[in-house]
């Protein structure tokens, strides 16, 4: 049975048990790209096919998200989040094999598939253990972010280190044993998670229920404030990997020490940690729409100064630049779980699918974010590359300032609950 609250003894206490699963995900997505090269020479690879062995997990990942979010609004998370750790665990293992170029493809592929599992476990779980709870359920989704932050600079951290020695297997190692504690939490989670979530008690078939739940969740994505809500999420997913890649061509440019590449590597996941904190701070005054609106023009600033620092030179300008990292990385450490919660507060029992749905937006910036800015830093500069970022970021932020300005005609429109003639309010 789920542990209570002693203040609600309806509610379940998960405490930190959630952000056990989503550290794992940056661990392994991370910290794969600082030895993918280093991996792909002593496979024998070329550059072309390191690079797939990159791209094809967020692929992956964004297709799972999409394929699985729906799945958890019938499932419950319980029954799911066994099958998704021991995968990931089984797959992190099997790079130890150095599997070649094919089987490194089909691992980062399930990889991504598992991954996503395990996040949006996660967010369901905070989702369900708060419902009805707003405030504790956006200090929920920044208690992710904060472990999410603290995942990344692990993973690049120990990626970064892994390939200035040479050693991939490093990291790989580090994946699997990590991945083995969190095996050994998992009936712990498990059994702290809510019994079943609010879809997959209704009535009807499978067939009947999953028909439903897409109906209900295109209904919720056409309403204007969640797709405004959408589009600025995908803004912070365009500027987080376009800063990332960024400090890779940095890095490669300038061959710095080994000391020097990590420090370079764990600057913008360092700012993400302490802006999740600030987070949890700023939602105890306000809530996670207000704070998503105001927050959002800082993100353009932050990514027009990152450009205008990359371009200085002289003895302050490493200082500088390394300042400026940490600034962005704060700005969205504050970003990021507010999207999330500010979805699923508004469209509960949908909280699988519009949290999925806010993943691809954010997948999708990420995706196209390294291109514009490797295309406009070919034809200009790096610094060109990143006031273009600050240009689309601009657009936005006014996206996130209209979504908190918005009235909807309907905001609460009637739709159906899964497999029932029912009527119940998603809108927001």
């Amino acid at each position: 049975m789920p542990h209570r609250t002693a203040d609600d003894p309806g509610r379940p206490r998960l405490g930190v048990l959630p952000g056990f699963l989503v550290l794992l995900s940056p661990v392994s997505q991370l910290g794969f790209t600082p030895v993918s090269v280093v991996l792909g020479d002593q496979l024998g690879l070329s550059t072309g096919q390191v690079g797939v062995t990159v791209g094809v997990y967020p692929a992956a990942a964004a297709l799972a998200t999409v394929v699985l979010g729906p799945l958890f609004d019938l499932v419950p998370a319980r029954r799911l989040l066994p099958v998704a750790v021991a995968a990931n665990v089984v797959l992190s293992a099997s790079l130890l094999l150095a599997p070649g170029f094919t089987g490194l493809v089909v691992a980062r592929v399930l990889t991504g598939f598992t991954n996503s599992a395990l996040l949006l476990c996660a967010a369901v779980a905070v989702a369900d253990a708060n419902r009805g709870h707003g405030t504790a359920r956006e200090r929920g989704f920044s208690r992710l972010q904060t472990f999410t932050s603290v995942g990344a600079v692990v993973g690049l951290g120990v990626g970064a280190a892994a390939a200035g020695l040479g050693q991939p297997r490093l990291w790989s190692w580090t994946v699997v044993g990590y991945g083995l504690l969190v095996l050994v939490l998992a009936p712990a989670i498990a059994r702290r998670l809510p019994p079943a979530a609010a879809g997959a008690a209704a009535t009807g078939s499978a067939g009947t229920r999953l028909r439903a739940v897409l109906t209900d969740a295109g209904a919720a994505l056409r309403v204007p404030r969640t797709a405004l809500v959408l589009a600025a999420a995908g803004g912070v997913g365009w500027a987080i990997q376009a800063a990332h890649y960024a400090v890779s061509l940095l890095s490669e440019e300038l061959a710095p020490p080994l000391w020097q590449r990590v420090l370079l590597a764990v600057m913008i996941p360092a700012g993400v940690f302490a802006g999740s904190l600030l987070n949890q701070r700023l939602l105890a005054r306000t809530g996670a729409g207000t704070l998503f609106a105001r927050t959002y023009p800082a993100l353009p600033v932050a990514c027009a100064a990152l450009g205008l620092a990359v371009a200085a030179s002289g003895a302050w300008a490493a200082a500088a630049l390394l300042l400026v990292l940490v600034l962005l990385g704060v700005v969205l450490g504050i970003l990021m779980p507010l999207s999330p919660a500010v979805l699923v507060g508004r469209h509960p029992d949908l909280r699988g699918s519009v949290t999925a749905a806010d993943s691809v937006t954010k997948g999708l910036g990420s995706a196209v974010s390294p291109v514009v800015l490797g295309a406009v830093a070919a034809a200009t500069s790096l610094t060109g590359g990143f006031l273009v970022l600050a240009a689309v970021a601009g657009l936005a932020a006014v996206a996130a300032r209209s979504a908190a300005g918005v009235r909807d005609r309907d905001p609460h429109p009637p739709t159906r609950r899964p497999g029932t003639s029912s009527s119940r309010r998603v809108g927001g």
